[in-house]
């Protein structure tokens, strides 16, 4: 069964939505505790959060998350700035279940495969891709790395799950990569989550047949172009 991650991306504290990835380019949506109990009414298990401030490298937002673990029965997975093992162990602290790794899975593979070996399947690794090659430091660098090769390395160091973004995609409301998304899944055997550009229930579906993993929902929902209970209806039917 494929599962459902609602996305709240939270930036000093507020949940907004980046286009195409830009600082300068926000939208402002509320309060991301709100959010994460709206997602749970409609039955919603996981939390899908991006630290824009730890991605940014300008301070994070562990507090807003405490609150969400604390005040609602979802799971958090999280990413952002994660870069040391102290950062990794405060995201657990505050009560996230996964952290999502991503650029030091390309500067530093042996903290990666420490944290791989330590924590085993709480750790998510991220594969930004941006023109074919793995986005990192906020996306603002590319590596000379493809998503395949990235993620062979990492498989080899033990790691089981992925978090693929189509960065030119994300909050562009252009359709999910169902395709590279499934293919890489099936290169990698491991379990892949679907990020950046979903945009209605169709896609929602197409990643649910080719049976990947997981999908990310962040701003079709927001921009009222997706019903999530329905998403998560159709994922478990």
């Amino acid at each position: 069964m494929t599962t459902v991650f609602p996305a709240v991306d939270i930036y000093n504290g507020k949940a907004v939505r980046l286009r195409g990835g830009s600082y300068e380019d926000v939208t402002v949506y509320g309060d991301p505790l709100d959010m994460a109990k709206r997602f749970a009414d409609y039955g919603a298990e996981w939390l899908h959060v991006v630290d824009l401030n730890g991605a940014a490298g300008a301070g994070n937002n562990f507090a807003v998350m405490e609150k969400i673990a604390t005040q609602t029965p979802l799971k958090i997975q999280s990413g952002g700035g994660l870069r040391d093992k102290k950062r990794v162990k405060e995201l657990f602290s505050a009560g996230a279940s996964r952290a999502v790794l991503g650029t030091i899975c390309v500067t530093n593979e042996e903290l990666t495969a420490e944290l791989l070996d330590e924590f085993k399947e709480r750790i998510v690794c991220g594969l930004d891709v941006k023109d074919g090659k793995v986005a990192i430091r906020g996306w603002k660098e590319t590596a000379l790395l493809s998503p395949v090769e990235l993620g062979s390395k990492l498989r080899q160091a033990g790691a089981e799950y992925f978090l693929f973004t189509d960065v030119s995609r994300d909050g562009m409301l252009t359709g999910a990569n169902v395709k590279a998304t499934a293919e890489l899944q099936k290169t990698l055997g491991a379990k892949v989550i679907a990020s950046g550009g979903v945009k209605d229930i169709g896609d929602v579906r197409a990643v649910a047949d080719a049976g990947i993993y997981g999908v990310i929902i962040g701003k079709a929902y927001y921009e009222h172009k997706i019903d999530m209970k329905e998403a998560l209806k159709y994922v478990r039917s």
